[in-house]
């Protein structure tokens, strides 16, 4: 049985609680950098080298972030004794986590909204609410890295981390977790229909329904940044390249009609692109030949 439990209010104790059940917390700041934390970093320890962080070379990609997560108790004590007002990060895939982290002031829940409408409402899992007044969804870890920001306001954190309630936010908020306020272990896989289409599991039957979803014609009046992230995302392996290419040049020709703004599009497409295993010099020589390429107005949206 999944049983919640209850976060205190300081941040050393939450920090502690967090721990105990498992969860490798560390150190942020208010605007969610994280403190200096490894060895080399570290004044005190006997590794130290001084420099600047910005400098630093100890040869640790985010040294200073959240591969120094821990539950070690005393080192969390020391920590937060160094800096009472720290707020806790905690790294996603180290956790076993991958987090749908929704933005509205990005629009966020506009993009949910359409996800929901298009593969189902999400499986109920453990969520919190964040400083800003948006939303984490805790899954577990699939066990392969997803794209970063495939749509717009919305963001698939797995190779990154998020911050832990009760932490404050630079609004003055505090993020806080959904429901009763207790912390519960994600125990909910990441929903198959958000991976690419090579990972996901088989069902019978489903072939036919998963191409009229996804398929080369344009779902709705205009193609949207989230149906051209996920026609990339659904495409065969062999045909990768080919559904980057037509995303694209569907991206060029919609945002020249004003319905949707290209540099948003092509980030997105970047992203999901290389979470389908195209190389990222590839994705990036694909989307500006479809830029290059002059206008067919016979396949432009109506």
């Amino acid at each position: 049985m999944n049983v919640g439990i209850k976060i205190p209010p300081a941040p050393l104790d939450a920090a502690l609680a967090y721990a105990s059940v498992g969860i490798k917390v560390f150190r942020v700041r208010r605007d969610k950098a994280p403190y200096a934390n490894c060895s080399r970093c570290d004044i005190k320890s006997s590794a130290y080298i001084k420099h600047r962080p910005e400098d630093c070379q100890c040869g640790v990609p985010t040294c200073h972030g959240f591969w120094a997560a821990t539950t070690d108790a005393d080192l969390i004590r020391r920590w937060w004794t160094e800096e009472p007002d720290a707020n806790i990060g905690a790294p996603c895939k180290l956790n076993g986590w991958a987090v749908l982290d929704i933005d509205p002031r990005h629009g966020g829940h506009l993009s949910l909204r359409s996800i929901e409408e298009r593969v189902g409402v999400l499986p109920g899992t453990a969520m919190q609410i964040t400083g800003g007044d948006g939303l984490h969804i805790l899954y577990l870890s699939p066990g392969f890295d997803l794209p970063g920001e495939p749509f717009p306001g919305v963001e698939f954190k797995h190779n990154n981390y998020i911050v832990l309630a009760p932490s404050l936010h630079s609004s003055g908020a505090r993020y806080r977790w959904y429901g009763d306020g207790r912390f519960y272990q994600p125990a909910v896989p990441w929903p198959s229909s958000l991976l690419p289409r090579k990972e996901r599991p088989q069902i019978p039957g489903q072939a036919r329904r998963q191409q009229s979803l996804s398929g080369i014609r344009r779902p709705g009046r205009h193609w949207t940044v989230e149906t051209l992230v996920q026609h990339v995302m659904d495409s065969a392996d062999g045909n990768r390249n080919r559904s980057l290419y037509f995303a694209a040049c569907r991206a060029q020709e919609t945002a020249a009609q004003g319905f949707l703004d290209l540099y948003e599009a092509e980030t997105a497409l970047m992203s999901a692109g290389c979470s389908v295993g195209l190389d990222e010099r590839e994705v990036l020589a694909t989307i500006q030949s479809a830029g290059r390429r002059p206008s067919d107005k016979s396949r432009a949206a109506a």
